[in-house]
């Protein structure tokens, strides 16, 4: 299939190699007016699988005949941190992703910007401003992540909802992140956690994009029938409530090796881990002993993110993210 999305390049600056920092835009323009649903990945250059892929297979599937509205997307929203394969942007050691400052803040009004304000600067201006929804995705990087982020914002809350993932994250928008520019600049956000690891499964993909266009038509932007959610386990990490969850971190670098149990699969499904009290092991791979157990203190575990394959790990990085399935801060929607 081919895009029928317009494309145009976003000038950000020069670097010192002379080469030209710039961001690419898609857009898709419907047949009928309607909203503007932003679609933005990859604001973390370590978080480029499934993402791309992913929102490349969205802007195949539209039809601009059938589209209400248009779908403005920038697949790479750091392509100096994609390039270097990292969280943060190469040159500033910043995480565009909390960059984003309001007028106001002093750092609002530096007359001259670190790069990554500069990326973030021309988002808000080129992008941002025109966006009435906005999903924004991310992934995993030694690990997969398969959950929804939203707002107590009802219309955050439907479109968490409608992208029909079993588990959803309520959430804030803090100061300096883009959902915060994005939702004071007037559009209703979710955020997207898909996949990851460095893995790439079409069914992680698959559901993505089904997700999207059932959003899309909730929102009214595509016609047939919105799909009813499947049931779904609702955990809080909004102020207040961010110690519910139960984060495992190795102690020092060395090989995680997680259980036969918690697999691709099991994070794809999103239910609840039973009976599993070893998530994973962390092996020295020199003297090949044991360092570290990772251990869950639940009877049923709900994953949010967690290492699915051998992978390397360094000290004090992200291997698992739990929650209690039977606490009182998970709900159940059916």
């Amino acid at each position: 299939m081919s895009l029928k999305s317009k494309f145009r390049w976003l000038p950000v600056t020069t670097m010192p190699d002379g080469s030209e920092l710039r961001l690419p835009l898609h857009v898709v323009e419907g047949a009928r007016p309607g909203p503007t649903l932003g679609l933005t990945g990859v604001v973390h250059g370590n978080e480029v699988v499934p993402t791309v892929s992913t929102i490349r297979a969205i802007l195949e599937r539209l039809d601009p005949a059938e589209l209400s509205g248009r779908v403005m997307a920038v697949p790479v929203c750091n392509p100096l941190g994609a390039g270097a394969l990292s969280r943060h942007t190469p040159g500033d050691g910043a995480n565009v992703n909390s960059v984003f400052w309001e007028p106001g803040h002093s750092r609002y009004t530096e007359p001259v910007k670190t790069v990554s304000q500069q990326i973030a600067e021309v988002l808000a201006q080129e992008v941002l401003v025109h966006l009435d929804y906005h999903i924004d995705f991310h992934s995993g990087a030694n690990h997969a992540v398969h959950m929804i982020e939203f707002t107590e914002d009802p219309v955050s809350r439907e479109m968490a909802r409608a992208f029909n993932m079993p588990v959803l994250l309520r959430d804030e928008w803090r100061p300096g992140q883009m959902w915060r520019e994005s939702e004071r600049l007037g559009a209703k956000v979710i955020v997207a956690e898909c996949g990851g690891g460095g893995e790439l499964y079409h069914e992680w993909v698959e559901r993505s994009v089904s997700g999207v266009l059932n959003v899309m038509r909730h929102l009214g932007m595509l016609p047939g029938k919105v799909e009813k959610p499947p049931r779904q386990y609702v955990v809080r990490g909004d102020g207040g409530h961010e110690q519910n969850a139960h984060i495992l971190k190795p102690k020092e670098g060395g090989l995680i090796i997680p259980d036969p149990s918690i697999n691709p699969k099991t994070m794809f499904d999103g239910q609840p881990v039973v009976g599993v009290p070893v998530l994973g092991r962390l092996l020295n791979m020199y003297d090949l002993s044991i360092r570290q157990m990772f251990e869950t203190p639940f009877t049923r575990t709900i994953l949010t993110a967690a290492v699915v394959t051998p992978s390397w790990a360094y000290p004090g990085s992200y291997a698992y993210i739990l929650f209690d399935a039977d606490g009182p801060e998970v709900e159940v929607w059916d």
